[in-house]
């Protein structure tokens, strides 16, 4: 029987779970509770749909989510859902074709995607190009089905940027698939739309697959200029989640977006012996909450910077124990703990004697003692007093 075993960011997670509190590293926006959801728009739980109402009457009728038949969701996706991430992705994007309803597939969350994706792509012996550190699956998905991976490693020194001369060094005629992340998980840098074209044109002309994973594109609180034209491109894939920028983990929907109809059907297909469907009132409530997506990010944006510059004043404080780079966009940095033997002994012994969850950057591919930063929590304020007693009563150089 073959052995599997959980991400190695779970993992630690779950191995410290008895200790944990608090969460340093959370990659999500701030999430709203169901009730807030509904309230952005017309849509409520809907006492009365339970009723009478049941007979032959739908949630479009009613404006009552509570009305929702819960019968199976199409495979694809349902179609409102689909015009509503086409609309989304539009309005952070730039292309000449016309993307539709049509080339998009939800999912159960970004990595459902992620692995059908790598699936439909991928086979042993192929080669792909991914930066590093890493959302530990984009790697080691790949080594699992014997695929080749070829990293770009960002590095502290240059702010982790990446250039195309980065990627023009490991992108050849034996590259299957280039793996783009921005606002990069876990460093916060970015692609510029200059770069992302530079890096389109490279993929164009050795026709190899493109995918962007752009859960936290929407993050974009400095305003840059983040928009790219992926889609224009036939062997391109756009991935995107309801559980970063937006903050609603709960709400277990990702999607693909690609105009490659054959790369659609298989990721349909692949979807079908795995979840089949997404769960229908999960659906409506992405309807919901992408159709009021401006109210929620410009909520979510003013937290992180608020979080940004509560936590460059911490550092301001404490320049001998920490130091970082912030964010360009996302949720997510990377924090170095100076004055430490090993960032692994000095996270266990945070989470045990504060209670606080911070993911060590070996997790992502990372050595070095660095750990995962989370900006996107209202509690972020709480957590980071607590951070700070344990900096001011523990010795780092002892750690």
């Amino acid at each position: 029987m073959p052995t599997y075993s959980l991400p190695k960011h779970i993992a630690y997670s779950q191995s410290l779970a008895a200790y944990i509190q608090h969460n340093l590293s959370d990659s999500t926006a701030q999430a709203l509770t169901l009730a807030q959801l509904c309230q952005l728009g017309t849509a409520d739980l809907g006492a009365g749909a339970l009723g009478t109402q049941y007979q032959g009457t739908s949630e479009v009728e009613t404006g009552h989510i509570g009305a929702t038949l819960l019968s199976y969701s199409p495979v694809q996706g349902d179609v409102a859902l689909r015009q509503e991430i086409v609309k989304f992705h539009q309005g952070l994007n730039y292309h000449s074709q016309i993307i539709t309803a049509d080339s998009v597939v939800t999912f159960c969350g970004a990595q459902e995607a992620l692995s059908a994706i790598y699936q439909a792509v991928l086979s042993a012996g192929d080669e792909i190009v991914v930066m590093t550190p890493s959302y530990p699956s984009l790697v080691s998905m790949a080594k699992s089905m014997g695929v080749i991976v070829k990293e770009i490693a960002l590095c502290a020194d240059n702010h982790w940027q990446v250039n195309i001369g980065d990627f023009k060094h490991l992108v050849n005629e034996r590259t299957q698939l280039i793996v783009l992340n921005s606002p990069h998980n876990p460093t916060g840098s970015i692609i510029d739309s200059e770069l992302a074209e530079q890096i389109l044109q490279l993929a164009q002309h050795y026709q190899c697959y493109l995918l962007s994973d752009d859960v936290s594109q929407a993050s974009n609180y400095y305003d840059l200029a983040l928009a790219h034209g992926y889609l224009d491109y036939s062997k391109s894939i756009v991935v995107g989640v309801m559980s970063k920028s937006l903050g609603l983990a709960g709400v277990r929907i990702g999607w693909a977006v690609t105009p490659d109809k054959t790369l659609l059907q298989s990721l349909m297909a692949i979807k079908a012996v795995h979840s089949i469907c997404c769960s229908k009132i999960d659906e409506k409530l992405a309807v919901l909450a992408l159709q009021n997506s401006q109210e929620i990010l410009t909520n979510n944006n003013q937290l992180i910077l608020d979080n940004i510059a509560l936590f460059s004043a911490l550092v301001a404080r404490h320049p001998e124990k920490l130091n970082w780079h912030k964010p360009q966009a996302g949720i997510l940095a990377l924090v170095e703990v100076k004055n430490i033997d090993s960032i692994i002994p000095w996270s266990h012994q945070l989470a045990k004697q504060s209670g606080i969850l911070a993911l060590p950057s070996e997790l992502f591919g990372l050595s070095g003692n660095y750990f995962r930063l989370g900006l996107g929590q209202k509690s972020f304020a709480n957590i980071l007093e607590k951070f700070e007693d344990y900096l001011l009563t523990t010795s780092t150089d002892s750690a």
